[in-house]
C-alpha cells in the first residue's frame, strides 16, 4: 500500500511501533487506574458500610449501657427485659438515622436482628458474672466478628487505600480498650502496663499510618495534650492510665468527637480520590480514544502525501531524465559546430578570446564535375546526394584527430592541429583521412546516376593561422590566414582522386617518410 521506497517502510514501521507503545503504555496506565480506582471504592465502601457503621453506633450503644448505674439493683429477669427494650429502640432509632448509608431499611433490621440474638444467646451468662464485664465480653465478640485487624492488615497490603478502614478499626478496638479499662479494675498493675501498651502500640500504628486520623487526634484539644513531641515526631505519652485510663471525662468526649471527624473527613478523602481517581480514568480514556481517531487519519494522511511525493518525484525524475536528453543532445549539436573546450567556455558565459596557432594543416576538398552534376537533377536530389557524401565522411573523420571546420556546397574543410595544440601529428592525421576520404568518395551512390561515382578533388596545406567564435546569435568557429587560403589553392588546383600537398606540408610528412608522395611541378597559384 505504501510503496516499495525503504524509507517509507521504515517511517510507516516507527508511526506502527509508536502507536502500538502507545498503546501499551496508555493500557497499562488504564490497567492501573483501574485498579486504584476499585481498591479506592471498596475502601471507601467498608469505610461507610452499613453492617459497620451499625456494628460501631451498636458497640457504642453498649458502652454507653455498660455505664448505666442502676443494673446492679435490677434482678436478672428485669435486666434481660431493660437491656432488650433499650436494643429495640436502638435498632428503631438507626433506621432514621443511618438510612443514607444504607439503601435498604432491612439491611438495619437483619444486622440488628442479628446482634440481638446474639446478647439473647448470652443471658444465661449475666448470673454467672458481673454485668458490666459481661457486657464488655459481648463487645469483644462483635468486634473480633465485624473488625479483624489481621484481615485489614493482610487486604492493606495490596490495597493501600485500606488504611483508613483499618485505622477506624483500630480506633474502634482502642475506644473500647479504654472504656474496659475505665470500668474494670485490673488485678495487677501489671495487667493495667500490659493493657496501656497494647492500646498505645495500636493508636501509634493507627495514627503514623493515617494522616487523617493524625490531623483529627492533633485538632482535639482533649487527645493533643496526651501527646509528646521528640525530634519534631509526636508520641502518645508512657504513662496514659492518668488521662486515657482514668475517670476522665473530657479524654472520652475527645475519643466520641474523634470518631467522628476521623469518620468525616476519611469518607471525604476517600470519596475526593476516588473522583480525582475518574476524572484522570475520564481524560486517560478520552485521549486514547482520541488517539486511536487521530492515527488512522495521520496514517492515511502520511499514505496520501506519501503517493503525492512519490508520483511528484517519478514526474520530476521522468523531467529529469528528459532534460538530460535534451541537454546531452543540445551539447552533441553544440560540439558539432564548435570544438568542445569553446563550447564548454560559451556554457560558462565566458568570452571565447582568438588564439593564433603557429602550425595547423587544413584540408579542402570538393567534387569533380559537381555543377554538372547538379544541373542534371533536381535540388532534392542535390541535397540527398551531398547528406549521403557528409554522412560518409564525418562517420570517417571521427577515427581520427580532426575537427571539421564546414561545408561549403560540396566544398569541405577540416583541420588539425587545433584548438588542441600538436607540433607534428596534425598533418598526418589529416594526410591519413584524406587518403581514407579519397577512397570513401567511390562508395557514394548518385541516387539518380546510379551507374556513375563520384570523384573527389582534396588540397592540403600547413601553416600558422589565427581561430575564434564569430557571431552572436550562429555564432561559428572561423579560421583566418594565409594558410586557409593557401589550402583552397591546393584544393583547386587539384586533380580527381588525388590529393595536392603544399611544399610546406611536405617537409612536415617527409620526416616519417610514411607516405609516397610525387612531385607534381609548377602550377600557377592564384594570389589573394
Amino acid at each position: 500500500m505504501f510503496g516499495s521506497s525503504p524509507t517509507v517502510r521504515r517511517i510507516l514501521g516507527a508511526c506502527m511501533v509508536s502507536l502500538f507503545t502507545l498503546l501499551g503504555s496508555i493500557s497499562i496506565d488504564l490497567r492501573d487506574c483501574i485498579k486504584e480506582w476499585r481498591n479506592t471504592e471498596a475502601a471507601l465502601q467498608a469505610f461507610s458500610s452499613c453492617t459497620d457503621i451499625i456494628a460501631i453506633e451498636f458497640i457504642q450503644f453498649l458502652q454507653d449501657q455498660r455505664t448505666f448505674c442502676c443494673w446492679e439493683r435490677m434482678n436478672l429477669t428485669r435486666r434481660q427485659t431493660r437491656l432488650l427494650k433499650n436494643m429495640r429502640l436502638f435498632c428503631d432509632k438507626a433506621q432514621d438515622l443511618y438510612v443514607e448509608n444504607c439503601t435498604d431499611t432491612t439491611e438495619i433490621s437483619c444486622i440488628c436482628e442479628i446482634l440481638i440474638d446474639k446478647i439473647i444467646l448470652k443471658f444465661e451468662a449475666i448470673a454467672e458474672i458481673d454485668f458490666r464485664n459481661w457486657l464488655s465480653m459481648i463487645i469483644l465478640e462483635i468486634l473480633d466478628k465485624f473488625f479483624d485487624l489481621n484481615e485489614d492488615l493482610n487486604t492493606m497490603k495490596v490495597n493501600q487505600g485500606w488504611v483508613d478502614v483499618l485505622s477506624l478499626h483500630i480506633l474502634v478496638r482502642a475506644k473500647e480498650e479504654i472504656f474496659r479499662a475505665n470500668d474494670s479494675s485490673p488485678t495487677s498493675s501489671a495487667d493495667l502496663r500490659s493493657l496501656e501498651m497494647e492500646t498505645r502500640t495500636m493508636l501509634h500504628y493507627a495514627l503514623y499510618t493515617s494522616d487523617t486520623l493524625y490531623n483529627c487526634w492533633m485538632d482535639s484539644y482533649n487527645l493533643s495534650s496526651d501527646m509528646t513531641k521528640y525530634n519534631n515526631i509526636y508520641f502518645l505519652m508512657s504513662s496514659l492510665n492518668h488521662s486515657l485510663y482514668g475517670h476522665n471525662e473530657p479524654v472520652v468526649g475527645g475519643l466520641a468527637s474523634l470518631y467522628e471527624c476521623f469518620y468525616r473527613e476519611g469518607y471525604k478523602k476517600l470519596s475526593n480520590k476516588s473522583k480525582d481517581i475518574v476524572s484522570t480514568l475520564s481524560l486517560k480514556v478520552t485521549l486514547l480514544t482520541v488517539s486511536c481517531l487521530i492515527y488512522p487519519i495521520v496514517l492515511v494522511s502520511f499514505k496520501q502525501m506519501t503517493e503525492w511525493i512519490q508520483n511528484y518525484a517519478q514526474n520530476l525524475k521522468e523531467r529529469t531524465e528528459d532534460l538530460k536528453k535534451e541537454r546531452h543532445l543540445a551539447e552533441d549539436l553544440l560540439h558539432q559546430m564548435l570544438p568542445k573546450s569553446v563550447a564548454k567556455q560559451l556554457r560558462k558565459n565566458k568570452h571565447v578570446e582568438a588564439e593564433s596557432y603557429n602550425q595547423v594543416t587544413i584540408f579542402f576538398s570538393d567534387v569533380v564535375g559537381f555543377t554538372s552534376i547538379s544541373a542534371s537533377c533536381t535540388p532534392l536530389q542535390v541535397v540527398e546526394m551531398l547528406n549521403n557524401l557528409y554522412v560518409c565522411f564525418d562517420t570517417r573523420i571521427e577515427s581520427y584527430n580532426v575537427y571539421k571546420v564546414e561545408t561549403i556546397g560540396d566544398a569541405y574543410m577540416v583541420v588539425s592541429g587545433l584548438p588542441e595544440r600538436s607540433v607534428h601529428k596534425h598533418a598526418d592525421e589529416i594526410a591519413k583521412m584524406s587518403l581514407d576520404l579519397v577512397a570513401a568518395v567511390r562508395q557514394v551512390i548518385i541516387p539518380h546516376m546510379p551507374s556513375e561515382r563520384l570523384q573527389l578533388r582534396a588540397g592540403i596545406h600547413t601553416g600558422p593561422c589565427v581561430a575564434g567564435v564569430v557571431g552572436y546569435k550562429m555564432p561559428r568557429y572561423c579560421l583566418f590566414g594565409d594558410t586557409v587560403n593557401t589550402a583552397s589553392r591546393m584544393e583547386s588546383t587539384s586533380l580527381p582522386q588525388k590529393i595536392h600537398i603544399s611544399s610546406a606540408t611536405y617537409q612536415v610528412l617527409i620526416i616519417d617518410n610514411a607516405y609516397e608522395i610525387e612531385p607534381r611541378g609548377e602550377i600557377e597559384v592564384k594570389v589573394m
